[in-house]
C-alpha cells in the first residue's frame, strides 16, 4: 500500500471510499474533455491524493459536525499546501500542483492563492468538481448524504463562480446520459 494513503487512512473520513470516487469520477471527466493518457494517469493520482495534507490537520477539526470557523477554517485551508509540500518531490510537479491547488474556485474566490479561470490547472478544475459531487452525495460529519440530483443542482448552479463551467457542464452532462460509472463499480486504485 502507498504511504501516504495509509497515512490518511487515520484521518480522512470514509477515505477509502471518497479518493477512489473523486479519482474514478476526475479520470472519466478529464477523458471526456480530450485530456491525454499522461494527463489521465496524473488525474487519477490527484484524486487519490488531493487530501493527503489532511493528515496535517487536527482530526477534531476534521470531524466537527458543525461548520468550521476562525482557526478551524484556517488551519483546514492549509490541506492542499501541506498536501504539495508532502508529494512534490514524490510525484510529478503537474501532480503536485493539482493538488495544491483543488480548492481555487472558477472566480477567484478560492484558496490558498485566489487563481482564477484558466490560472488554475485543468487537473485541479476537474478535481474540483468530482470532490464537490462526491461531497454532497456522500455522508459527511457536516451532512448526510444528499441526491445525485441536488449535486448537479449544485453543480449548475455554481458553474462559472465555483467551478469550470466547461468542466461542470460536461460532469452533468456524462451523468445524465448515464455515463459515469456506477459508484458502487469503483475500485481501489494504486498510485
Amino acid at each position: 500500500m502507498n504511504p501516504l494513503i495509509e497515512a490518511m487512512s487515520e484521518t480522512v473520513e470514509d477515505l477509502y471510499g471518497h479518493v477512489y470516487r473523486v479519482s474514478s469520477f476526475a479520470t472519466q471527466v478529464g477523458r471526456a474533455v480530450g485530456l491525454g493518457d499522461d494527463d489521465l494517469d496524473r488525474l487519477t493520482t490527484v484524486g487519490v491524493l488531493h487530501d493527503v495534507g489532511k493528515i496535517h490537520v487536527d482530526p477534531k477539526i476534521l470531524a466537527k459536525p458543525g461548520p468550521l470557523v476562525g482557526e478551524e477554517l484556517r488551519r483546514i485551508r492549509r490541506h492542499p499546501e501541506y498536501g504539495f509540500a508532502m508529494t512534490i518531490d514524490a510525484y510529478d510537479r503537474a501532480i503536485a500542483e493539482a493538488i495544491l491547488h483543488h480548492h481555487e474556485r472558477w472566480d477567484g474566490n478560492g484558496y490558498p492563492f485566489g487563481l482564477r479561470r484558466t490560472e488554475i490547472p485543468i487537473l485541479a478544475r476537474i478535481v474540483l468538481v468530482a470532490d464537490a459531487f462526491d461531497a454532497i452525495t456522500s455522508h459527511r460529519s457536516y451532512q448526510p448524504a444528499l441526491s445525485v440530483e441536488h449535486a448537479i443542482g449544485e453543480l449548475r448552479t455554481h458553474s462559472g463562480t465555483q467551478f469550470d463551467p466547461d468542466i461542470a457542464d460536461a460532469f452533468v452532462g456524462m451523468i445524465e446520459a448515464g455515463e459515469v460509472a456506477p459508484i458502487e463499480a469503483i475500485a481501489p486504485i494504486s498510485v
